[in-house]
């Protein structure tokens, strides 16, 4: 079976192409005697069945993370019969030097320019023939998240792989200086920019990492998630979960155990005193009315606003923002990322930390999240019981456990040596999120937004 390698720099949209080429099949797993996961699936094309393997994200083959040699050595050792090189076409500079390094190589390789909407949006224009030309291989542009591109895709997939001579690139082996130097010239060739007044998304990118507007921006972000929360908790309670629960099942669970189980104890266990929810207490009156009416109305709406933050791209601007505030607690900011998890839920958010560089920002985390950041059925909770008193009260709830972050945070950084690791990541383009299913056929025209991120290490400081 052909073998397929889908590489590129972090946050070009490599898991989207992917999920468009293989679907629903696909299996996760960590790379061997590391913690750096990779993607596997499929491709089937007439009779042609093809593996394909989403390489986690570098920018170069000269590694400088964990995730990064995982790249090169997959690349070295898989010895793949075409590679897929995903560009960014917003960030043509940065993203061929990593191609030029793939192309010295002599490895089949096509280059699929992702984000083309983005690129005429900010102006930049992308002469294809000339890439094509100097390059020596086929260009392909495309947006992921539509579907745009990815039958063309397919179509050069075919036909590379289906050839018996090799497709050769004309690029020869160079130093670092004169890739960067022949970078130039096939920008000034290729690439010509339009000017274009920032959008409003661009304006937001910017401020929502700036200190004061940052902060201001975060806050406002946080408050107005906790009054969708609530407010959309509080209408599926309201109008759709109470009036079932008191006028259908409650009345029809307690007269059916009543019917066969009058009294005793296994009618207390069951139903408690009646289906009022508050006093009854039995394990099909209270058990499901707290279950359905009570937690997850407000575990939906919070993931419903979670996935939106998400795919807009906000997620990883706040872990930039709050980069200087968790070295302070031995952390840097892409520890954002598993605490905001927690609040959904503990076990991703304590499996995510894997993420993490060293031993001692793993245990500083996972003890903060595990302490003082409640999952979100204890937040249902919290808010099911003051809610009814006003948001003050809640905010007075998170800002104790707040405090007690803070506190912990810093004792902990305090007795456990060691190195505090700078933040390197680069952060997606806002983008408004697409909403439907997010694995698509072929056929189809929606897709995910590609959110990940790969942490590299830039720069350590003693402790």
């Amino acid at each position: 079976m052909k073998k397929i390698l889908l590489m590129g720099n972090p946050n070009v949209g490599k898991s989207v192409v992917f999920s468009r080429l293989t679907g629903v099949n696909v299996i996760q797993s960590n790379y061997p005697g590391t913690t750096v996961g990779y993607t596997k699936g499929q491709l089937k094309i007439g009779q042609n069945e093809m593996g394909i393997i989403d390489v986690p994200g570098t920018y170069s083959l000269s590694p400088s993370c964990k995730a990064e040699e995982v790249a090169r050595d997959m690349f070295f050792n898989e010895k793949p019969d075409l590679i897929i090189n995903v560009l960014d076409a917003t960030n043509l500079e940065r993203n061929l030097y990593l191609t030029l390094q793939i192309l010295e190589h002599n490895i089949p390789t096509v280059i699929v320019l992702n984000m083309w909407d983005a690129a005429k949006r900010k102006g930049i224009h992308v002469n294809l023939e000339k890439l094509n030309k100097i390059t020596g291989i086929n260009v392909i542009p495309a947006v992921a998240v539509t579907g745009e591109g990815i039958k063309d895709l397919v179509n050069i997939i075919n036909e590379t792989t289906i050839k018996k001579d090799k497709q050769l690139s004309k690029i020869p082996k160079m130093d670092d200086s004169e890739k960067w130097a022949f970078i130039g010239e096939i920008l000034s060739g290729v690439q010509k920019i339009e000017h274009r007044h920032p959008s409003l998304l661009e304006k937001l990118e910017d401020a929502s990492v700036r200190p004061l507007s940052g902060i201001i921006i975060a806050i406002i972000v946080i408050f107005i998630t906790m009054q969708v929360v609530i407010g959309f908790g509080e209408l599926l309670i309201n109008y759709i979960l109470d009036p079932l629960y008191y006028q259908y099942y409650g009345p029809f669970i307690t007269s059916v155990v009543e019917n066969f189980i009058p009294t005793g104890f296994i009618h207390d266990i069951l139903i408690g005193s009646g289906y009022e929810y508050e006093t009854s207490f039995g394990l099909l009156t209270t058990g499901i009315y707290v279950i359905f009416a009570v937690v997850l109305p407000y575990i939906l709406s919070f993931y419903l606003v979670l996935g939106f933050l998400e795919d807009f791209g906000y997620l990883p601007r706040l872990a930039v923002l709050l980069d200087s505030i968790m070295h302070k607690l031995g952390l840097h900011g892409y520890a954002t990322i598993p605490i905001v998890l927690g609040f959904g839920c503990n076990v991703p958010a304590m499996l995510s930390t894997r993420i993490l560089e060293g031993k001692r920002e793993k245990f500083i985390a996972a003890t903060l999240i595990a302490i003082s950041v409640p999952c979100m059925a204890q937040t249902a909770v919290i808010i099911g019981l003051l809610g009814k008193y006003g948001i003050q009260y809640i905010f007075m709830v998170y800002g104790t456990l707040l405090l007690l972050f803070i506190i912990m945070g810093s004792i902990l950084n305090f007795l456990l040596k060691g190195e505090s690791p700078e933040i390197f990541l680069k952060s997606p383009h806002t983008a408004y999120p697409i909403w439907g299913p997010y694995l698509k056929n072929l056929d189809e025209s929606e897709g995910i937004p590609d959110r990940g991120l790969t942490l590299c290490v830039s720069r350590d400081t003693s402790h």
